[in-house]
């Protein structure tokens, strides 16, 4: 009995600790997000997607050496080493990209689950496509909004010509 309960007592006690670990991690990603973010919104997208696509680049190469030794497969201590990347492309790719809607959030998770856990396929360098597909989006967006402006700026000063 006394192996039983030290046995459970350990596992516990590793529980809590990667509680505090994925805490840590989602406030340190989402900090990180929301001022990648703000970079964003002051024109200055490309740094800001350069960290991006070199946490992503991080995270697809974590997830492929792991792999590669089998590491990856431990449930715990496999997943531990990628919670701070994979929360903080989610916070970061939040509203830009595929994520502008909630049905394609949801179809971008399910799908993203199951073609994740296929063998070879999983080894492929999604986080960097998603990362570049956003930062597609948000420079079209940028554009579109210029030429927006450019066209009611010709608008008012045609008005006021008017006048």
């Amino acid at each position: 009995m006394n192996g039983e309960a030290a046995t459970i007592e350990r596992l516990n006690e590793a529980r809590r600790v990667r509680f505090r670990l994925d805490r840590a991690a989602v406030s340190a990603a989402r900090t990180l997000a929301e001022r990648l973010n703000r970079e964003i919104a002051e024109g200055h997208d490309i740094t800001a997607f350069m960290i991006a696509l070199l946490l992503a680049a991080s995270k697809d190469g974590l997830d492929w050496i792991l792999d590669l030794f089998f590491i990856g497969e431990i449930p715990i201590i496999g997943q531990i080493p990628g919670i701070f990347l994979s929360v903080f492309l989610a916070y970061f790719l939040w509203g830009k990209g595929w994520f502008n809607k909630t049905k394609v959030r949801i179809i971008y998770y399910i799908i993203g689950l199951f073609i994740d856990n296929l063998p070879l396929v999983n080894n492929l360098p999604m986080n960097i496509l998603v990362v570049l597909w956003a930062w597609h989006v948000v420079r079209h967006r940028a554009r579109e909004a210029e030429r927006e402006l450019e066209d009611l700026q010709k608008q008012v000063g045609s008005a006021v010509a008017e006048a």
